[in-house]
């Protein structure tokens, strides 16, 4: 027993395994690279545009309500209705125009004999030529218009068909019940109506300026009673065009003073001259353009398209995206005083007794209209942080003693400026804009120059931020 020997316990021990440094690094670097990827997807990204010089191509293509001097004429008795007029030609007292058979057996007698008339080759010219302007207007956009045309040519055939025919029916005056009606008045004749005859520039209306719910009675008929309308005229070579335009535009007009307007049609692309002015349809400003002739061309249509024929403006172009609004407050012009070169406004302050005191406050003067100058309401004293000019802050003048009290507010548009590194607001007055673009004025206080940096987008900053060091 004594020799046997003692069985010792055996421990077993765990090594430690030694860090996997690339696992460890491979894996830091996979956590760094979905940090920056979900920053990068959930950060706005902050771009800048450098301001160049140029022209913005603008769409001047209008359509204005047509505002003619226009009569329409009734049917004296009930009957059958032939037409010898065509739409659109100039008559007058001697111009037969339409005639009226009440019992009908005249005009059956006209109506069966009209396909052994021929039409002259004069006929056929008046054909081809209302076939080609409604080439010219045609648009795969308003192809209801196929079915207007259709009836207006079926229309103008048979007009010519039953003037020929008439020629040739030397008895059809000799029947009491027959009549032969002539123009009432020296015009361009029209067979439709649209409730609009008698509107005149103090009548219209914002809603009549868009085309949206417009419609054509025709007044072509077989059968007609007494006291119906049968046709209308455009009696005076004279007629307006209203177009409803943006409050940019029409600031721009007004500056420019303008007094006449070139414009072009873009139904035959022939171009005319008129007197221009501005004029308020409702809340919508408008541009009124008055035309001595061209009448005759449009005497069919109650909205007309045209081009304005304007030199496209030079200025600097920028993107929409960039152009953001800020509000100022406004203060009287009298209230501007002026020290060591310094534009500013006299404070009201009061000393530790209460006793009132005024000091000159030197201010940015953002921008100015006839009446006011713009101010910055964040604007403040770099050496105290202090506003300014804080909300309820009375001005006092010193030439009247008059008191006003800061509150009144208007807004600006304009950009962030970012030539320091930070965004500033530069006011802006635009000439033109379009879908993309607006062209700006040059040389505006407080505005822009050629080669700034403005933010592209900006909306997504706020002033005074840093943008990069």
């Amino acid at each position: 027993m004594a020799g046997r020997r003692r069985r010792g316990k055996v421990v077993n021990m765990r090594k430690k395994r030694p860090i996997n440094i690339d696992l460890v690094f491979f894996g830091a670097v996979a956590v760094y690279i979905c940090v920056i990827c979900y920053m990068a997807m959930s950060t706005e990204h902050i771009a800048g545009y450098e301001v160049n010089a140029g022209s913005l191509s603008v769409n001047h293509t209008y359509t204005g309500f047509a505002l003619r001097e226009e009569r329409i004429f009734h049917a004296e008795t009930s009957g059958y209705v032939s037409y010898y007029a065509r739409e659109g030609e100039r008559v007058s007292g001697s111009s037969l125009v339409y005639t009226i058979d009440e019992k009908g057996e005249i005009n059956a007698l006209i109506q069966q004999n009209a396909e052994n008339v021929d039409l002259t080759d004069e006929n056929f010219a008046v054909i081809r030529g209302s076939i080609r302007s409604y080439m010219n207007e045609y648009s795969d956009l308003d192809f209801s218009k196929v079915y207007d045309f259709e009836t207006s040519l079926e229309g103008s055939v048979m007009d010519l068909l039953n003037q020929n025919m008439l020629e040739s029916l030397e008895d059809a005056g000799e029947d009491t019940m027959f009549s032969r009606i002539y123009a009432g008045d020296i015009g361009i004749l029209e067979y439709y109506t649209d409730g609009y005859e008698e509107t005149t520039a103090d009548s219209l209306t914002e809603e009549m300026l868009t085309p949206a719910d417009y419609e054509k009675v025709s007044l072509k008929k077989d059968l007609i009673q007494s006291g119906e309308a049968v046709y209308k005229l455009a009696v005076s070579e004279k007629w307006s065009l209203v177009v409803p335009l943006t409050e940019e535009e029409t600031a721009g007009f007004q500056k420019e003073e303008r007094k006449f307007m070139e414009v072009e049609f873009t139904r035959d692309h022939t171009r005319a001259w008129a007197d221009f002015s501005i004029i308020y349809v409702g809340a919508t400003p408008c541009a009124k353009l008055d035309f001595n002739n061209s009448m005759v061309r449009f005497a069919d249509l109650r909205y007309v398209e045209v081009e304005f024929l304007i030199d496209d403006e030079v200025g600097l172009k920028i993107p929409n995206t960039a152009i953001v609004e800020k509000d100022f407050y406004t203060v009287p012009r009298a209230f501007l005083e002026k020290v060591e070169d310094q534009d500013g406004f006299m404070k009201e302050v009061y000393d530790e007794n209460g006793q009132p005191s005024v000091e000159f406050v030197p201010m940015i003067l953002y921008y100015e209209d006839e009446e006011d100058y713009y101010i910055d309401p964040k604007e403040s004293d770099y050496s105290t942080g202090a506003l300014k000019m804080p909300l309820g802050t009375f001005l006092v003048s010193e030439d009247s003693q008059e008191r006003y009290q800061i509150g009144a507010s208007r807004t600006l548009k304009g950009v962030y400026n970012i030539n320091k590194g930070y965004t500033q607001f530069r006011q802006i007055n635009i000439l033109y804009q379009n879908e993309e673009f607006a062209l700006v004025e040059e040389g505006t206080s407080f505005g822009l120059t050629v080669y700034d940096r403005i933010v592209l987008n900006g909306q997504v900053v706020d002033e005074d931020e840093v943008i990069y060091k």
